[in-house]
């Protein structure tokens, strides 16, 4: 059996903290929309699924409550953008990107999507769409940085 290579030092990768950092934020961020929605589902009393509906005691509901519908909407959002940025941050921190570009970037892309997150929750545009192209800023500023760190 082969042993497994030795994984870089910090030295070589010194993003990765920053990389870490993120996607802990972006984990509890996460757990936060989860917990808001679990909530909000509860307080309408509304559950499409029939076994949720029995918990509570109530018929099972044709519709989710509005509030209910729109934390979905934020997670599918989530799940299209987020692993793009998580590809990208990853890139750019294997290829030995700087830690203080990587705190700026990283750390910029996820204040972006927790305000993105806030602001699609109270249904406010212009600014949910001026969040989401911020982001994308943000990310095409990661990839390019990354493609000037190509051998």
């Amino acid at each position: 059996m082969t042993a497994l290579p030795a994984l870089p030092a910090l030295t070589v990768l010194p993003a990765l903290p920053a990389f870490v950092l993120a996607l802990t934020a972006l984990l509890l961020k996460a757990t936060v929309l989860s917990l808001v929605q679990v909530v909000a589902r509860a307080r309408s009393r509304a559950f499409l699924t029939p076994e949720d509906a029995r918990l509570f005691r109530v018929a099972p509901a044709a519709l989710e409550a509005p509030f209910v519908v729109r934390c979905g909407n934020v997670w599918r959002n989530d799940v299209e953008n987020i692993p793009l940025f998580l590809a990208a941050a990853l890139a750019f921190t294997l290829l030995g990107g700087d830690a203080r570009s990587a705190t700026w970037l990283f750390g910029s892309y996820v204040a972006i999507r927790i305000l993105h997150t806030a602001i699609y929750l109270r249904g406010l545009q212009p600014w949910r769409a001026v969040a989401y192209l911020t982001s994308m800023a943000v990310l095409w500023a990661i990839i390019l940085n990354s493609l000037t760190l190509l051998p």
